[in-house]
């Protein structure tokens, strides 16, 4: 029995050394999982190979633990912070308008009628304040006083809205003034402070503009105005920002350098963000070099081909490649770390929620703060929109508001953030007042009037309503000056009071018997007007395509035949008349482009009265024209003039067809391709069009145009009919449409060309 009690405390006391031999490290401390951080450069379009490398970093498992970027590299770390994939990433900038996105422009179709109009003839426009509105602005920009039209023009090409607000609805759950390391993944992105010349990182505040200020390539992208800071892109002082992902606790660092390889000439024809790109690559040499020395894994996309602005589907798809090929170079290395770090436990830490794609999903609001505008216009504006406390709002939803507001024309930046939780979200919208005048340059030559130039400016132009006066100066063979007073009520409808001052000179050519006594198509007389008009309508503007205007005209003109070969004509024989009229007129306008049109409907329709001598005319109105893509490269786009008169008019108002521009010598002048000079029509005219236009290739096109003219009276129902075509080469420009065409008609029986550079007027 002793013995049997001493075996049984002997083997009591071996089962826990046993079990310790089984679990040695049951009771030892777990060692904690050294920390993967990964630094994203900068480099414009080049950052789509940033998406390559995250691809094979989640294939192989690689937990990224701390992210940062520089430029586009703190676009997409700060989106894969906020819990997108890379396949979502990659899903996103393929679906995105880049063209769109790098510029201010907003597309045709979503601006106002009032915007079409000038951009369709202005080269350039840019607001302007007089010299009491600068008080209005804030004191920091008051020492700008003594720099004249200098204070007015803008600090870069692109002031950034259309990227803020895609930055925006994809970061929406994330748009407090947070701490960056409490987003699924810990972020910070790196800017350059103009004012004090030193390197700001980000490691907490509102995150659209921590990486708004990373991105913004000084000259290209407006600074970040941030407190008295103006900030832009970090690449100036520090493109791998390795030394800050060290010091937010980073044990291993994988580093995408997009500058490593360099092109094997230099490139003689950059373009600004690609000289300023390649500016900042010179600045931070140092920095560079030591945030490579600290990489434990470096990833260098062969990014020589392509340039910052290579945004288009080819180049991003390439440019992904090249992020998959790069980090395959270095496969061996990223295995071994997958590996190593697969020997450490899992801490089962939850990481916060993705943020909301309002492009997807949709969010309540509970509240709701403006600032930038007067209550009364801020009450106005919102009811205008669908948006609004207690309103679910969509991706959508927030675009139609944001588009309208833009196309108020009276602001000049609109940034607004959704912050909260499921629940209950508070959107926040800052308007930035635009300058409260404009000046406009247009300029177009071509072989029918040689030079003509465009001068405009608008006081009040950018006033939500009240009083506006408009003028317009054109210069040239046909000078004209119309100045326009208007005023806006808040019903979105305006009355306008306006005075034209105009000389127009013409040739009309017909199918006349000449002074020898041949037939053809030879100068039937060319006249000259001096013409006054003034005129009064109440115009409805509330809708972004259309304009409708209810009127009266007063016509007061002088003509003279300075030669005439017709009966009937006397050299140097005038005449006067006195013409009053009533109208109403309709134009309808959503082509996604004025010169270029791919989609969208374009009409006018109109009826008048018109007084002379006591009897009446009456007149009624169509134009019409669609585009219809076919395929990626080939538009069809058929269009239709008419105008049909009831009565005999006075010889202004007599219908005229001729060359490639509407509207050249007077509101009822339509083109006809096939003669260069004016043609005058008989009462009832009709002009069907066809034109086939293929983008050859970039902005390169070719046109075939197809008309048919139709003409008669009442008096008679004598029909006459002609035909024209034309074959024309243009190119789009930044300084308008380039242009020139060949043609022939049955009306002209000869061929004849034409020239023009810019935009119509």
């Amino acid at each position: 029995m002793k013995h049997f009690l001493i075996s049984l405390l002997a083997l009591t006391m071996l089962v826990p050394v046993l079990r310790a031999e089984d679990d040695p490290n049951e009771n030892a401390p777990q060692r904690p999982r050294p920390k993967v951080g990964l630094v994203l450069s900068g480099g414009g379009a080049k950052g789509m190979a940033h998406i390559g490398v995250l691809k094979m970093l989640e294939e192989l498992d690689i937990p990224v633990d701390y992210v940062v970027g520089t430029s586009i590299g703190s676009i997409m770390a700060g989106f894969y912070s906020l819990g997108y994939t890379a396949d979502e990433l990659d899903s996103l900038v393929r679906s995105q308008d880049w063209d769109l996105l790098m510029k201010d422009k907003r597309g045709r179709r979503d601006v106002s009628y009032e915007s079409k109009q000038d951009k369709d003839q202005f080269l350039v426009t840019f607001p302007f304040m007089n010299h009491k509105s600068l008080t209005d602005e804030t004191s920091a920009n008051a020492a700008n006083r003594n720099k004249g039209l200098l204070r007015n023009m803008p600090s870069a090409l692109v002031s950034g809205h259309n990227l803020d607000q895609l930055f925006t609805k994809l970061s929406v759950g994330y748009q407090d003034d947070i701490d960056f390391n409490t987003l699924p993944i810990p972020f910070a992105c790196v800017a350059v402070d103009l004012n004090t010349k030193e390197e700001v990182v980000f490691h907490s505040g509102n995150i659209v503009t921590a990486i708004r200020a990373s991105m913004s390539i000084p000259g290209y992208f407006a600074p970040v105005e941030l407190g008295d800071k103006f900030l832009v892109d970090g690449g100036m002082l520090n493109n791998l920002p390795v030394d800050v992902v060290k010091e937010m606790g980073a044990d291993y660092v994988i580093t995408v350098d997009l500058h490593h390889f360099k092109k094997s000439r230099p490139d003689t024809d950059q373009t600004i963000p690609e000289m300023v790109a390649t500016m900042l690559s010179m600045m931070n040499g140092e920095k560079y070099q030591a945030g490579r020395a600290a990489s434990d894994i470096i990833i260098e996309p062969n990014t020589s081909a392509y340039g910052v602005l290579s945004f288009d589907d080819h180049s991003v798809d390439a440019l992904i490649d090249s992020g998959l090929v790069a980090a395959n170079r270095v496969l061996p290395q990223l295995r071994s770390l997958a590996s190593h770090l697969k020997t450490y436990p899992e801490t089962g830490t939850k990481r916060p929620p993705k943020a909301i794609d309002l492009s997807r999903d949709s969010v309540r609001l509970s509240q709701m703060e403006i600032d930038g505008t007067d209550s009364d216009d801020m009450t106005w504006l919102l009811s205008k929109t669908d948006i609004g406390p207690g309103k679910v709002v969509s991706g959508k939803d927030m675009d139609d508001a944001m588009s309208f507001f833009y196309n108020t024309r009276c602001f000049r930046k609109i940034n607004y953030s959704i912050a909260g939780k499921e629940g209950g979200y508070n959107l926040k919208i800052h308007f930035t007042p635009q300058r409260l005048h404009q000046a406009g340059l247009g300029f177009r030559f071509d072989s029918e009037e040689m030079a003509s130039i465009l001068l405009g400016v608008s006081l009040n132009k950018y006033k939500l309503f009240g009083a506006k006066l408009d003028t317009k100066l054109e210069l040239g063979q046909n000078p004209n000056l119309t100045v326009n007073f208007g005023y806006t009520f808040r019903n979105l409808t305006r009355l306008n009071i306006s005075a034209t001052a105009q000389h127009i000179s013409a040739n009309f050519y017909d199918d006349v018997v000449g002074t020898s006594g041949d037939s053809g198509y030879n100068l039937h007389s060319e006249e000259r007007y001096n013409l006054f008009s003034a005129k009064a309508d109440y115009q409805i503007t509330g809708w972004r395509d259309s304009d409708i205007k209810l009127g009266i005209l007063y016509d007061n003109y002088n003509c003279r035949i300075i030669d005439a070969t017709a009966e009937g004509f006397n050299l140097g024989e005038s005449f006067n008349s006195q013409v009053w009229q009533a109208y109403v007129n309709w134009h309808f306008d959503n082509l996604d482009d004025t010169y270029y049109p791919r989609r969208g409907h374009q009409f006018n329709l109109e009826g008048s009265t018109i007084r002379q001598y006591g009897q009446y005319v009456y007149g009624a109105r169509l134009d019409y024209k669609v585009a219809i893509p076919l395929g990626r490269k080939v538009t069809l786009i058929p269009q239709t003039w008419n105008r049909w008169l009831f009565g005999l008019p006075v010889r202004y108002y007599h219908n005229m067809v001729g060359g490639y521009i509407a509207g050249r010598y007077a509101p009822w002048h339509f083109p006809f391709v096939g003669i260069n000079n004016v043609h005058r029509t008989r009462s009832n005219t009709d002009i069907a069009r066809i034109d086939l236009r293929v983008n050859i290739v970039g902005e390169h096109y070719l046109t075939m145009i197809g008309n048919y003219l139709a003409e008669w009276g009442f008096d008679d129902h004598t029909l006459d009919s002609n035909f024209g075509a034309g074959i024309a080469y243009s190119v789009n420009t930044v300084v308008g449409p380039i242009q020139f065409g060949t043609h022939w008609s049955t009306l002209s029986k000869r061929v004849g060309c034409y020239f023009s550079l810019g935009y119509e007027f």
